[in-house]
């Protein structure tokens, strides 16, 4: 008798945690993972607030078009979804839209979510410099 186990699956690269950015650039983001036999049905980007998750975005299989993408992200959000890999850019970060925390889920064939979770923190892009000069 044979018994056939589906491995959970599991990230293999997760983005820096806090990814930071300087106000203005791309931010990209990326994750590797392994399904361990299984595969992917979902892909689901969420920001974390302190009453749950509000999801950004969500697409089905692998591609790059989304079923779901929140209007404020239209134009300024790209994914590419692979079997093993997804990259999400974010065009012009923005210090007082884009810092937050994300949360990055893949979904597996029998519906079972692995989360990643990711604090984006965009700096200024002018920084007070010092204007005393002792030389």
């Amino acid at each position: 008798m044979f018994c056939f186990v589906e491995l959970q699956p599991t990230f293999t690269a997760e983005p820096p945690d806090p990814f930071t950015v300087l106000e203005g650039n791309n931010i990209t983001l990326e994750w590797s993972y392994d399904f361990g036999g299984g595969s992917l049905t979902r892909t689901e980007f969420s920001e974390i607030t302190s009453s749950g998750t509000n999801m950004i975005l969500e697409l089905s299989g692998t591609g790059q078009t989304p079923d779901i993408l929140v209007d404020e992200y239209t134009g300024r959000l790209h994914i590419n979804v692979k079997a093993t890999h997804t990259l999400i850019n974010i065009l012009g970060a923005n210090r007082t839209v884009d810092s937050k925390n994300y949360q990055f889920e893949i979904v597996q064939s029998g519906f079972q979510k692995v989360p990643s979770t990711v604090r984006i923190s965009v700096e200024c892009k002018y920084r007070s410099r010092s204007v005393f000069n002792f030389w």
